[in-house]
């Protein structure tokens, strides 16, 4: 079968930051060495490996009909990048004798693939095997990172702590509220002169992702442009270098926006790379929070959920399109 476009530039792409697999991550720059830290760090990297692979397996998934040499191609780029990976420092050795053990299967894998085709009986048969071993570790994750092993936080405390009523100080916001009712346009541009003279960057943030909010659930009576007019509230938000206890959620809307008009098909562009790279800049500025302040519950919090987040999936349980949809659509359908 021929090589198709969106196939050739997605490898061409991977070829190029194969090489890279291994860099050191932004989290170095957060030089304090406490097993809290320490931990956050092993706990971020050893998902991130998760997710790189689980990205590779995806295309590999989407690719099985494409030339054997294509595919060998493909997979012995793969390799390389799970080589470089295993020069990812881990300061547990447990966890890093997990991760060897996890890298070690997953080239396997490959190299049966290069051997055999993607499409043989024997692929499917050590892929099979393969998901075992992959399973093993996030169970051995799972079991050794829970919630409470960084943070005792009840679910009352987390929803009474995240709710936005908390920092909204504006008294126009209750005006905004009533107007967007009537006249979503109307309420946005309101909504907009609140943000612009709010100094404190939580309740700020609070009013841009509501903004952006509007212009996704309203796209259709507002600008052509919506959907890139909330992409980028979203993104200015984490672009800032602040913290506030909404950056996961400015993160997650952001990606989710950007792949709907990225695509909707298994096969469209899923640029997990480029939301990888916001995520981890993201998860820096969490991290130096936790670092000044060891005991910030949220912070804490926060910081796993950014860093244990899936990456966009082409394939599960939603049988129509990549998993994007359903995730969209259990952000933004409700009450308007």
């Amino acid at each position: 079968m021929p090589q198709t476009p969106a196939l050739f530039f997605k490898l061409t792409f991977l070829l190029l930051i194969t090489s890279i697999g291994a860099k050191a991550d932004l989290l170095d720059s957060v030089k304090e060495k406490t097993k809290q830290l320490n931990d956050l760090k092993d706990v971020y990297r050893a998902f991130n490996i998760k997710n790189i692979i689980a990205d590779q397996q995806e295309f590999i998934e989407l690719s099985v009909d494409e030339a054997k040499a294509y595919n060998s191609r493909l997979l012995r780029d793969y390799i390389k990048t799970c080589d470089s990976l295993k020069h990812v420092h881990f300061f547990d050795n447990s966890l890093s004798a997990q991760v060897g053990s996890y890298l070690a299967s997953t080239i396997q894998n490959y190299r049966v693939g290069i051997q055999y085709g993607i499409g043989s009986a024997a692929f499917k048969k050590d892929a099979k095997r393969c998901s075992s071993e992959s399973n093993k570790y996030m169970s051995y994750l799972i079991k050794s990172y829970p919630m409470n092993h960084f943070v005792d936080l009840t679910e009352k405390e987390y929803w009474g702590t995240v709710n936005k009523d908390n920092y909204i100080k504006s008294a126009e916001y209750t005006s905004y509220k009533s107007l967007k009712k009537t006249n979503v346009k109307a309420g946005i541009a309101l909504l907009t002169t609140i943000a612009n003279h709010t100094a404190n960057f939580q309740e700020h943030s609070i009013y841009e992702i509501e903004i952006a909010d509007q212009y996704v659930k309203h796209s259709d009576i507002l600008d052509d442009d919506a959907q890139n007019i909330a992409i980028n509230k979203y993104k200015a938000i984490l672009d800032k270098g602040k913290y506030s206890i909404y950056l996961f959620e400015s993160w997650v809307k952001w990606r989710c926006v950007l792949q709907q008009t990225n695509g909707l098909s298994k096969s469209s562009d899923i640029p997990n790379d480029l939301y990888n790279e916001l995520r981890e800049k993201t998860a820096l500025i969490i991290l130096n929070t936790i670092a000044a302040d060891p005991k910030n519950k949220m912070a804490i919090n926060q910081f796993l959920d950014i860093a244990t987040h899936d990456i966009v999936r082409r394939f599960g349980e939603y049988p129509y399109g990549n998993q994007n949809t359903v995730e969209y659509h259990e952000i933004f359908d409700e009450k308007k």
